[in-house]
């Protein structure tokens, strides 16, 4: 995951040039979105079909997974690789904070409906929109 990342980061690097696109945009979103790509097509699949319940726990297992799964060894890759380094910024920080309290707030009552889809939807298109406009990091 992280070499195909990598690899997608070198080809991404001259588009960014001619464009006043964020590098924390491009992460954020293609990045890392695209690998996850399958269960996010059977989320919006199981909403269309009137079973938000599954749809969201779904979602909820896509973040568990990169959370639990993928962080560590990515985390443990560049222990071992000198040259690989994480950078995490507040913007990374607070916006990771602020979706596991919401997510868990949606979760506390083990229900599902519209509305909450629709809230973390809108969150979602606010923190894109965070990471948009954000600068990109100097040493990036």
């Amino acid at each position: 995951m992280s070499a195909c990342a990598d690899l997608a980061t070198e080809h991404i690097s001259p588009v960014l040039y001619g464009t006043k696109v964020s590098q924390y945009f491009i992460g954020v979103t293609l990045i890392a979105m695209v690998p996850e790509l399958p269960e996010i097509v059977n989320g919006i699949q199981f909403a269309l079909q009137n079973n938000m319940s599954l749809s969201i726990e779904v979602g909820s297992s896509l973040a568990v997974q990169v959370c639990m799964i993928q962080m560590p060894v990515l985390v443990l890759f560049s222990v071992f690789s000198p040259g690989f380094t994480l950078l995490f910024s507040d913007l990374h920080l607070w916006s990771s904070i602020f979706s596991v309290i919401l997510v868990n707030y949606i979760f506390m009552d083990g229900k599902c409906d519209y509305f909450q889809g629709t809230v973390l939807v809108v969150v979602y298109f606010i923190l894109m929109a965070t990471y948009y406009f954000a600068p990109s990091p100097a040493g990036c």
